[in-house]
């Protein structure tokens, strides 16, 4: 196969899509742009039993005319799920100005300079790409990092019928800052998902598949059509509260809404910090389940070592509320389950000015009005 001949048969025009999710992040100096991704079909016979799609990502180095550019500028993105691997990027090494220049991809899914379909700007120096073959890809700039646009490609491979790979972006970056100030520039992670389009197959009729039922005998409701997302944070205390907050979650899943807690998918190793970033950053709505545990943790008062995933999430989410209280107030609910009380809850929640849910008995009945809310997305 000729290396032009390859690039009709994985840019399939009918699998292209377009992704703004990302688009307007701030990671400090850094911005997202939106991203680009087309499915990558058929793929390679040594990559068989993966999917691969072809990424175009934009960032922006928002630096102010009266302000020095920094010395160096950096942005990465993680895909912290099994199976998820960078396979090829570019740019891939800058040491001198490069023109604009085209590329094409060849038989094993590589970048290569020709005059294909798939364009990058003039690049100037220095910029190094580390990270191709790992599940995440980060470019830095140094020696003078020039203001504006950024565009990069990577080949993104992940398990085949994925519908979606969670995204975890970062930034960093050098500038110079009078000592006086005693300030220094920041950059911090966000979160997002990126849907991954598919190459439209001939529907065939299936049979329809059997009613199910979950552990508990409730019937199995699919997720995927939910149009409310949520995510649960609650303190790991004694088995009869972490057994409450499993009959919560079930209970909302047969109503129909889409449900993460961190009780999910345990068969695989897990990076904590970059799964609840993204399970808070992502979700319409975000579940405070109230307890002693989750009070200490707003309080400071936790023992040492003690409950560090519901003191992490709890620090989010009060970073969330202190720099965007508009967003994120209607976000955060607190929720108060059978034998807990509403002085459980921390007060960066606002429990005495802002609603709370009290969900009690664990039935549709009970959370009643916590249904309401969580609904409501589907008519805004």
């Amino acid at each position: 196969m000729d290396r032009l001949g390859t690039i009709p048969l994985h840019l399939t025009e009918a699998a292209k899509s377009f992704e703004a999710a990302p688009s307007g992040i701030p990671l400090g100096l850094i911005e997202l742009g939106g991203w680009r991704v087309r499915q990558l079909d058929p793929v390679p016979t040594d990559l068989a039993g993966h999917a691969a799609y072809l990424v175009r990502a934009h960032y922006n180095f928002a630096i102010e005319p009266e302000v020095p550019a920094p010395a160096w500028a950096e942005i990465k993105f993680e895909f912290p799920i099994p199976g998820v691997t960078v396979l090829d990027a570019i740019p891939r090494a800058i040491t001198r100005p490069i023109p604009a220049t085209t590329y094409d991809l060849n038989a094993h899914l590589d970048f290569i300079p020709g005059t294909g379909a798939i364009p990058l700007p003039a690049l100037e120096p220095r910029i190094d790409c580390t990270g191709i073959g790992t599940d995440s890809i980060q470019w830095t700039h140094t020696g003078g990092v020039p203001t504006g646009a950024h565009t990069a490609c990577f080949v993104l491979l992940t398990p085949p019928d994925m519908v979606e790979v969670p995204v975890v972006a970062s930034g960093s970056y050098h500038v110079s800052i009078d000592p006086a100030l005693k300030m220094r520039p920041t950059g911090r992670k966000d979160a997002f998902v990126l849907p991954l389009p598919t190459v439209p197959k001939p529907a065939i009729a299936e049979p329809t598949a059997p009613e199910t039922l979950q552990d508990n005998g409730s019937k199995a409701v699919p997720t995927n059509g939910s149009d409310t997302r949520v995510f649960v944070s609650y303190a790991h205390e004694s088995p009869e509260h972490k057994a409450a907050v499993a009959t919560l979650c079930d209970l909302l899943r047969t109503e129909g809404i889409t449900v993460h807690y961190d009780r999910q998918n345990l068969d695989v190793r897990r990076n904590w910090d970059s799964w609840i970033n993204t399970q808070i950053m992502r979700a319409d709505y975000v579940l405070t389940v109230a307890s002693p545990s989750y009070l200490a943790a707003g309080n400071g008062t936790l023992p040492p070592g003690k409950n560090l995933g519901v003191l992490f999430e709890y620090r989010r989410l009060a970073d969330l509320l202190h720099r965007q209280p508009d967003q994120w107030t209607p976000k955060v609910l607190p929720v108060v389950l059978p034998g807990r009380s509403p002085d459980e809850i921390p007060l960066s929640f606002l429990p005495g000015i802002a609603d709370y849910y009290q969900v009690d008995p664990l039935t549709t009945a009970g959370a009643k009005s916590l249904l309401r809310v969580l609904r409501s997305t589907r008519t805004q």
